[in-house]
């Protein structure tokens, strides 16, 4: 399994939770099933490994206990009121903006944490979608390098 295999399962998995699901286990190999169903390249025969599993749950624990957090820095770089924006781009933003700002142990530069938002909002979101994240995480991305 890849990281973008695993960051879209955590995606899926966060939202389903928010929406108020379980977002456990069942999910997990429901999203992983219908990934390997799709016959994608980074989904091999075998269960999601354990350094996969590891970064699902860290960032299903990690967006859910650090929500208000994310949620202001996400209000105060969006053109929008959180609310208003669809629940599958609050959902993309709110896992990169978590591995941009406190997913450190997972290495992930925050160019390639937009980068993959951009794609999970390309497969999941409107038309619109991808340019919004894009947007909305690179301004994000540049107040955190300039420490504002």
């Amino acid at each position: 399994m890849s990281r973008t295999v695993a960051r879209n399962a955590a995606m899926q998995m966060i939202f389903e939770r928010l929406s108020g699901g379980q977002g456990g286990e069942e999910t997990l190999q429901m999203v992983y099933n219908e990934l390997r169903d799709e016959q994608n390249p980074h989904v091999s025969e075998n269960d999601p490994g354990t350094k996969d599993m590891a970064y699902i749950q860290a960032a299903l624990e990690g967006v859910l206990s650090h929500l208000d957090e994310i949620d202001a820095a996400l209000a105060a770089h969006a053109s929008w009121r959180i609310e208003r924006m669809s629940a599958v781009d609050r959902t993309i933003l709110r896992l990169a903006i978590w591995e941009i700002r406190y997913g450190k142990e997972w290495d992930v530069p925050g160019s390639v944490a937009i980068k993959e938002a951009v794609e999970l909002a390309k497969t999941y979101g409107d038309e619109d979608s991808g340019r919004f994240i894009n947007g909305v995480l690179g301004g994000y991305l540049r107040a955190q390098e300039s420490g504002t």
